[in-house]
């Protein structure tokens, strides 16, 4: 690869925060029935946003709420006011407990969701994750992508480019994930037989500030590298001002994460190879759809999948215009 607190896209994130919405597509997988104590209808929507401020976050969530208001369910946002904060986000996934809301969605940005979200479960009430999977907690449904699969695409971005790929990764843990989006990676590097390599990882915990250190110190450790890789859409602005720095511009590219954020004026900039995109307002409507049909004692799939693409700058405009991000 990974609520109105805005991802990790920032894993980013959303970042974030590593990047495949196929929500357009809703999975034909393992549909989930709601409990008889819905079959009223949904009392509310609170989405506990990972990065309420970071444009792909935001977007999901105002698109959650259009849809929200469409399906006559009255919706709030939270989520830390700063950078992603897990501790903070479990706080107010816990105060909606305490509220007795209808449904809570949210991004699980670390294990200790687990058990909160089971215990909103356990209090009858809706429980949607965003990006969840790779080990990391899933509620009644999850939207997102299958991160192994997202490592996999970010190594056939590479395929047209001449010589040897050297790949640093930037992941956000070794874990959840950090770990599968790292696999989907290795797994597609070890098939190009030698034409891709992975040289080295960092782990930035999807936090700005330690992505430009890590970096910084990465490119200097391994001077070999000619490719970054992120799933994390907060990387995109660090990992640029570390390439600029040490005047690596047109010998090391980044494949990032968002079109925002950095995404596309880096490629301007010669920087960035690909940036991924994503039908994120058809995500962020396909969540509430899911809490409100589960609302209504009806089904929904257990997994949602988002529509992605490595995008570049001889195609990028035509997915914006769609309202990718």
């Amino acid at each position: 690869m990974n609520f109105r607190q805005s991802s990790r896209l920032r894993w980013a994130p959303l970042a974030a925060l590593t990047v495949t919405i196929a929500v357009a597509a809703i999975a034909a997988g393992n549909s989930v029935a709601a409990s008889d104590s819905h079959k009223a209808g949904l009392k509310s929507i609170l989405f506990v946003n990972p990065l309420p401020n970071y444009p792909q976050w935001k977007l999901i969530g105002d698109c959650m709420h259009k849809q929200a208001v469409a399906r006559g369910v009255p919706y709030t946002e939270t989520g830390p006011t700063g950078t992603l904060d897990a501790n903070v986000m479990i706080q107010q996934v816990q105060q909606g407990i305490a509220d007795k809301v209808g449904a809570i969605v949210t991004f699980p940005a670390s294990p200790a969701f687990g058990p909160v979200l089971q215990q909103a479960h356990d209090a009858g009430i809706v429980t949607g994750t965003m990006y969840g999977g790779g080990g990391s907690a899933q509620g009644d449904f999850n939207t997102g992508v299958d991160w192994t699969s997202l490592g996999r695409q970010y190594v056939a971005a590479l395929k047209a480019r001449k010589g040897i790929q050297r790949v640093g990764v930037l992941a956000v843990t070794p874990t959840g994930v950090g770990k599968a989006f790292l696999d989907g990676v290795k797994a597609a590097a070890k098939a190009t037989h030698g034409h891709v390599v992975v040289r080295a990882v960092i782990y930035t915990a999807d936090d700005p500030a330690k992505t430009l250190d890590e970096t910084n110190a990465l490119l200097t450790a391994h001077p070999e590298i000619n490719v970054l890789v992120s799933h994390m859409g907060t990387s995109t602005t660090p990992v640029v001002s570390a390439i600029k720095a040490k005047h690596l511009v047109g010998k090391v590219v980044l494949l990032g994460n968002g079109g925002n954020g950095g995404g596309i004026q880096g490629a301007k900039a010669g920087i960035v190879y690909r940036f991924l995109l994503q039908d994120l307002c058809t995500e962020g409507k396909a969540a509430a759809n899911a809490a409100a049909d589960l609302g209504e004692g009806k089904t929904a799939p257990k997994q949602i999948n988002v529509l992605t693409v490595m995008a570049s700058l001889a195609n990028y405009k035509s997915y914006v215009a769609k309202g990718w991000m």
